[in-house]
């Protein structure tokens, strides 16, 4: 696949988690193999792996521009994004049908990976869940029981505590979320969070409203 051009929006790097930084920012390196998950009730139900690794889609999944997002629960950068700027993009363009956001998972740490499975496990909750994960980030992701602070953050939504073991249990699910991350760093070049390709072109970091619509406006116009 060809590499798309990229658009480096933003002249520092305040804006993006990288890799290498500290908390938020991929602190430390993800093991490849499960760490010890709490035993799961049998009786759990959760949706299908397809279903829970599927692209998560706000919009028209029929619009014709897609504004991927590459993102990391724990990214502080992330979180502002999606309290701020995504308001806006949404009331011009997915609202309007013009534009869908494909929401893709890049877990830069331990605790962003869990969080991710934990919203991928929510079925048509989904979105409530993730804003709910990046308004509490400051107090979960911080805590140093990462478990049980999930459960409290995401039990608004109704998703119950037995849920969220159920889901941490699933080795297959957490290898689907690290494949999906790999996948961005091999087709797109994803480095950090927030990264966003659309029409070609790269988005690195939280920009500005109006530097999306620059870009969305050429995309859907004509």
């Amino acid at each position: 696949m060809t590499r798309p051009s990229t658009r480096r929006l933003t002249p520092v790097p305040a804006a993006l988690c990288l890799l290498f930084l500290g908390w938020g920012c991929g602190g430390g390196s993800i093991p490849s193999s499960p760490s010890p998950s709490p035993t799961a009730a049998p009786s759990t139900a959760l949706p299908s792996l397809d279903a829970m690794l599927a692209d998560k889609v706000m919009g028209d999944p029929a619009a014709r521009v897609a504004l991927i997002e590459y993102a990391s629960l724990t990214c502080p950068h992330c979180a502002s994004f999606h309290e701020g700027t995504l308001a806006q993009i949404k009331a011009a363009y997915i609202d309007t049908g013009k534009v869908k956001l494909v929401y893709r998972d890049f877990p830069l740490d331990e605790a962003a990976l869990s969080a991710a499975m934990v919203a991928r496990c929510s079925g048509d909750k989904y979105f409530t869940v993730l804003d709910m994960l990046f308004a509490g980030q400051g107090i979960w992701a911080l805590s140093g029981d990462t478990v049980g602070a999930l459960k409290r953050a995401v039990a608004p939504a109704g998703v119950s505590s037995a849920t969220v073991d159920a889901c941490l249990a699933r080795a297959d699910l957490r290898s689907g979320v690290l494949r999906m991350k790999a996948e961005g760093e091999s087709q797109y070049g994803v480095r950090g969070t927030p990264t966003f390709i659309a029409g070609g072109q790269t988005i690195v970091g939280d920009v500005p409203f109006a530097d999306f619509d620059a870009i969305l406006k050429k995309l859907t116009s004509g």
